[in-house]
């Protein structure tokens, strides 16, 4: 009878070391895998979304211009938050994309903006521009898979903005910038979260006729009980209306 306990001991102590080695596996992230639809050799991709412009589906994106090229309304511009040269950008300094694995859903944010500033340092009123164009985006997905090679979580999102808007016939501006989650996979044992900053503007045309440029990262992080991962993706956009990842 005691051999049999001891055999039965040492029989669940392995059973325990085996499920717990399994589930050491299981939320440790082995990789990440960054999936970015075609891009031209332009490097901007237009999706869907500037087909759905047609349908008023991109209208309901905060600050998103309307289909006759005017500013939009349904935003506010939010603050200051740098300057550089002639150019000026406004909106928030971070915005919360995803949070304990949910997406963030507010409408009411101001979008990034890069306009044009006036001899007093201020920016011009959005409403005083024009020629906006129809919006341009991407849809990148994040997949975070753990060492037996399963998706443990997975983020999928579209980098949206509106550029080539004009002030007294000039320029060539930036508008409504942001990121829409559309998809957001987390599974047991993990935790994720998603913000995004600007973090650098350019003018990369003249003093009397600026092209706006925009660096824009997106943070991710995922936790589980054994560890925790931060990375990051870095885009940028012109008034032009190219968006390259960096």
């Amino acid at each position: 009878m005691v051999k049999s306990m001891a055999v039965l001991s040492v029989a669940l102590g392995m059973m325990s070391a085996s499920a717990s080695t399994d589930l050491d596996k299981y939320l440790t992230i082995n990789s990440v895998q960054l999936e970015v639809e075609t891009v031209t050799e332009a490097g901007t991709f237009t999706s869907v979304l500037e087909e759905e412009v047609t349908t008023l589906n991109a209208q309901d994106l905060p600050g998103m211009p309307s289909v006759d090229g005017h500013p939009g309304q349904k935003a506010n511009i939010g603050q200051i938050i740098q300057v550089a040269n002639d150019v000026i950008a406004l909106g928030e300094r971070i915005y919360e994309i995803v949070k304990k694995g949910k997406p963030v859903v507010n409408t009411s944010y101001a979008p990034l903006s890069v306009l044009p500033k006036t001899a007093a340092g201020e920016p011009v009123d959005i409403m005083d521009t024009e020629g906006w164009s129809l919006p341009t985006s991407r849809k990148v997905t994040m997949n975070y898979k753990n060492l037996y090679g399963s998706s443990v979580v997975k983020f999928t999102y579209t980098v949206v903005f509106a550029h080539s808007g004009s002030y007294d016939g000039k320029g060539a501006y930036i508008t409504a910038a942001q990121i829409i989650p559309s998809d957001v996979k987390v599974s047991w044992g993990f935790d994720f979260n998603a913000s995004m900053r600007m973090v650098g503007l350019q003018n990369h045309g003249t003093r009397k006729d600026p092209v706006a440029g925009m660096v824009m990262s997106v943070n991710y992080k995922v936790e589980s009980v054994l560890s925790t991962i931060d990375t990051h993706d870095t885009y940028h956009i012109t008034g032009k209306g190219q968006l390259v990842q960096l």
